[in-house]
């Protein structure tokens, strides 16, 4: 199906501008969100049908002023995807509280504002669909991620609760990758930040976009890649274990980054 109006949050980013692509190629009419004006411009120009609309989504009048925008411009709303976040690695004590909120903010509220806003209309139609792009990590903790995790794991605990509330007229889709190949990162390599076993599995954010529009026309909790989907049906059954391991390789890489830290001079005269 297309020929939808669908609204994308963090068009502009690295999973954002994937799927703000694909779903151009569909040809869906698609309403590009986020905060820097000149990129999403840049972007809009670049997609047949794409607009570019600025919004932060953790400001709850500038939501309302945008919902209110697209209703009187399009009458309707087919599609959301929220998208919209950030993280910040570091450990529970390290992490400032002001980057916990505000992983809070964008990762969770900003999706909550959205959805809220847009669902009364929906309803009123009868139909409507939302995809929120979540994470692996809001089905099971990771050191040096609480934060990060806690948000996602709200933004897990929202989607459900949606769906089961409102379908079948809203479906709710939630996608859970493993790590992404995008600035999250900050240009350092994924095998800084987790064990081997994860970081070889990075995916890109073309991958991650592919999954996002299949969850359009088929709304599920949906962990990629496959290897780490069995891991988490794994964790669900046998969760002592799992947090065993899990523990364990994280403690692997932290003691090989301590020794790679290490002067090879040390402790020689």
């Amino acid at each position: 199906m297309s020929g939808r109006i669908v609204l994308v949050t963090g068009a502009a980013g690295g999973i954002g501008r994937e799927i703000v692509h694909r779903l151009a190629a569909r040809g869906d009419r698609t309403l590009l969100v986020g905060r820097n004006e000149a990129s999403l411009q840049t972007l809009a120009r670049e997609v047949p049908g794409g607009e570019a609309m600025v919004c932060d989504v953790t400001k709850r009048n500038q939501v309302e002023r945008l919902v209110e925008d697209v209703i009187t411009r399009y009458g309707r709303l087919d599609v959301l995807i929220n998208n919209a976040g950030y993280g910040c690695f570091g450990g529970a004590l390290e992490v400032p509280i002001e980057d916990y909120a505000g992983m809070m903010e964008a990762n969770y509220l900003g999706a909550v504002h959205m959805s809220l806003a847009f669902l009364p209309h929906m309803l009123q139609r009868g139909a409507g669909r939302i995809v929120n792009i979540a994470s692996i990590a809001g089905l099971t903790g990771v050191p040096n991620l609480a934060g990060y995790c806690a948000s996602k794991f709200a933004l897990l605990g929202f989607s459900e609760s949606l769906q089961m509330e409102f379908a079948p007229r809203i479906q709710v889709g939630v996608l859970c990758p493993g790590p992404v190949d995008t600035p999250f990162f900050r240009g350092a390599s994924p095998s800084r930040y987790f064990p081997a076993p994860i970081a070889r599995r990075t995916l890109p954010p073309s991958v991650v976009a592919e999954h996002a529009l299949r969850l359009i026309d088929r709304p599920r909790i949906k962990v990629i890649p496959r290897t780490l989907d069995m891991a988490i049906r794994l964790r669900r059954w046998f969760p002592r274990m799992a947090i065993r391991v899990t523990g364990y390789l994280y403690d692997t890489l932290r003691k090989q980054k301590s020794a790679s830290a290490v002067s090879p001079l040390a402790g020689k005269e």
